[in-house]
């Protein structure tokens, strides 16, 4: 059975099968559900091809990305470094071409693949199962991490809050955080695995070169939701106390494959 075969029918059980006195909200999320997995995947592809790798990246990378893509950037400001990231965590979307929130999106899987396996007899589910229990917290904490972190540098002004880290072209002048002055790394941008924790302050490690980065100086509302290995896009200058936070993109849960 195909992937495209399998949600088709697993739809039509679905909206016979919901609750009589409003149908339509959990209707709509195994829509927006399979949907997603079907973009994801192919709907040609066999409902057997999806392996435990191929079903987390779907779920920690892909589905986080498409998560921050479908929240518009509000910002006015055309200079700011703020990315898009996720749309609120607290209204339930029932809408077709929106994105469902991380654990309706995984509720609805393991309803799904429970189903697929009493069709095919198969375990699916059970394979699954340890993978979609993990990221019941860790993905939706993931999206609170760039919800918060946008949030806070939406306020302070982005880079842009950083007059010294621009070279000023008009007097001529050299900023000592410029990226290009000899044995001084005065930017760095990548992604970063949360190691340690202290307060405000954040050690990571850059994925590429796997070195260390200490002290990071986050906002205390969002080192309080940082725990070991989750995984952030920054872009970070250096400042005499520390590394600052000059831009962010997306966070990932721990485990994660960028």
């Amino acid at each position: 059975m195909t992937l495209a075969e399998a949600t088709r029918h697993f739809r039509d059980y679905a909206s016979q099968n919901d609750s009589a006195v409003d149908p339509q909200p959990h209707s709509a999320v195994h829509s927006q559900a399979l949907l997603l997995l079907t973009n994801y995947s192919s709907p040609d592809a066999a409902l057997t091809e999806i392996t435990p790798s191929g079903l987390r990246d779907f779920l920690s990378r892909w589905y986080v990305e498409k998560a921050g893509a479908s929240k518009p950037n509000v910002s006015n400001d055309a200079h700011s470094t703020v990315r898009p990231v996720p749309q609120s965590l607290n209204a339930r979307r029932t809408e077709p071409d929106q994105v469902p929130e991380p654990q309706d999106l995984l509720d609805s899987l393991a309803e799904f693949f429970k189903w697929a396996d009493r069709q095919a007899g198969t375990d699916q589910a059970t394979q699954y199962s340890p993978i979609l229990n993990e990221l019941s917290r860790s993905l939706r904490r993931a999206l609170e991490i760039a919800n918060a972190l946008t949030s806070a540098l939406r306020q302070r002004g982005g880079a842009f809050n950083f007059p010294e880290f621009l070279t000023s072209f008009e007097q001529g002048g050299s900023s000592q955080y410029d990226i290009d002055v000899p044995g001084n790394l005065g930017a760095i941008d990548g992604y970063f695995r949360i190691v340690r924790v202290e307060g405000a302050s954040v050690e990571a490690e850059e994925l590429i070169s796997e070195e260390r980065v200490w002290p990071i100086i986050f906002p205390p509302e969002v080192a309080a939701l940082l725990e070991y290995g989750y995984i952030i896009n920054l872009e970070l200058v250096r400042k005499p106390e520390g590394w600052q936070i000059a831009g962010c993109g997306f966070a990932y849960p721990p485990g994660t494959e960028i």
